[in-house]
């Protein structure tokens, strides 16, 4: 009766809610350093996504620029080398027309036409154009030179030489200045032309080495990915080598012991047989 009415011990919940208390805390204080670790690595590696995207975007918009400038630049030395191939033919036949007016419309000037109007008496009124073509009519004016001038035809025909001979010589100097500035706004054009070629050809030569550069800095990487894959796979293969030498070496031991134990197998066999 005495060990049935004995009281049992009470439990102090106090210590085990303190130490659950404490483990609580200490559990909570790791999950925070873990979310807080977890949290930090997220913003780090988004911040390095958004440098490297901005840099990115940032060459991306740089190389968009230098191949618009690029275009840009070549159309525009396009444009000047049509121009000047244009003002070269435009001065050419422009040189072969006046050169032949210069020479021909005083010859032209020698003779009377049909619709000249030769005035009875010489006065001291000039042409108001010498160079002026013959007026289109029906039927066309004709060019003529009687054997025997009368001294009105002869005078009218000497002041249209001299004023036509004048008139062709500043006709001429004019062009000849318009020559000059056309064949300098030529070389002009053209020179342009010539160094938008250079550069497009240093442009060339250095996107080649840049490409060259880019395809040896992968090269260099495969190389070095190809001996890093190649390293494992010598190391399985020596191990490889080295399992099936262990099993060769145990087979033949197993063998040889197989062979030392047959003597003695048959030696009893013997012995059981004689005492049989």
């Amino acid at each position: 009766m005495s060990t049935l009415n004995k009281k049992r011990p009470k439990i102090d919940l106090t210590v085990q809610t303190g130490e659950r208390r404490r483990g609580k805390s200490m559990f909570g204080i790791v999950l925070g350093t873990l979310n807080k670790a977890k949290l930090e690595d997220r913003e780090r590696n988004a911040s390095e996504a958004a440098k490297k995207r901005q840099l990115l975007e940032q060459r991306l918009q740089a190389k968009l620029q230098k191949e618009t400038d690029s275009v840009r630049r070549a159309e525009e030395a396009k444009k000047d080398k049509t121009t000047a191939n244009r003002k070269e033919e435009e001065l050419q036949l422009k040189d072969s027309i006046y050169k032949l007016r210069r020479i021909r419309l005083p010859l032209l000037s020698n003779f009377l036409s049909t619709s000249d109007i030769i005035p009875s008496e010489l006065t001291s009124t000039t042409l108001s154009d010498p160079l002026a073509p013959l007026p289109r009519s029906h039927p066309p004016p004709l060019y003529y030179r009687p054997a025997i001038l009368t001294p009105s035809q002869e005078a009218f025909l000497a002041k249209r030489l001299v004023e036509v001979a004048e008139a062709a010589e500043k006709e001429w100097l004019a062009f000849r200045e318009e020559r000059t500035t056309g064949i300098e706004e030529i070389k002009r054009l053209r020179q342009r032309v010539a160094e938008e070629e250079a550069r497009q050809r240093k442009e060339r030569e250095a996107n080649k080495q840049e490409t060259l550069k880019e395809e040896g800095d992968s090269g260099q990487d495969k190389e070095a990915e190809e001996q890093l894959v190649k390293e494992p796979e010598s190391e399985m293969e020596v191990d490889e080598e080295r399992r099936s030498n262990s099993a060769v070496r145990k087979e033949d031991v197993g063998k040889e012991s197989d062979r030392k134990d047959e003597p003695a197998l048959m030696q009893a066999d013997d012995e059981d047989a004689v005492e049989y």
